[in-house]
């Protein structure tokens, strides 16, 4: 059965992640490390309905460990805004704009949860997240543009009102 799922979708994993990462030898490094725990779960195979979804939500958790790592860099006091440094006040800014984000999306079941943060990242598209769900890409699509509103509203209702520079980037929130 591994076997199997290797022959059928490896190529697709390490697409999905060279996609991701843009460099082709981390893609396969993720790819493989998402077959080893497939093979280490092997026993489980017989019970699951759907190897695909299965397959890529191990290969959306190994890349979210994979990004999750990436930013666990050392900060030194260089990296640290200043108290006056203005990008450091948006930064701060920013932040509270995503914790605030972060806070409304935790009130959706866990499944969905992680799919919102995957799309909000763009680091799952939603044809993506309409595949692993198993979902018509159309019923898919208007479930994440219905959570876009619900969550724009409570937004503007709990956290803030964003900012926007020229260019429609958000640079902090002005407070309710």
């Amino acid at each position: 059965m591994t076997q199997q799922l290797w022959l059928e979708h490896s190529d697709r994993i390490c697409n999905y992640f060279k996609k991701r990462t843009g460099n082709e030898p981390l893609a396969c490094d993720l790819m493989q490390d998402t077959f080893k725990k497939v093979i280490d779960h092997r026993d489980k195979l017989e019970d699951i309905d759907n190897h695909k979804a299965w397959l890529y939500r191990i290969a959306q958790n190994k890349f979210i460990d994979y990004t999750q790592k990436k930013k666990e860099v050392p900060l030194s006091d260089s990296t640290l805004p200043q108290e006056n440094d203005k990008k450091g006040e948006h930064s701060a800014e920013i932040r509270s704009v995503a914790d605030c984000l972060y806070q409304l999306i935790q009130e959706y079941d866990e499944e969905d949860q992680e799919l919102l943060i995957q799309i909000f990242r763009k680091s799952l598209t939603q044809k993506e997240g309409a595949q692993y769900l198993d979902l018509p890409y159309s019923t898919f699509k208007s479930r994440i543009q219905k959570a876009r509103k619900e969550i724009a509203r409570e937004f503007d209702k709990r956290c803030c009102q964003l900012k926007y520079n020229r260019d429609g980037h958000i640079i902090g929130c002005s407070s309710i």
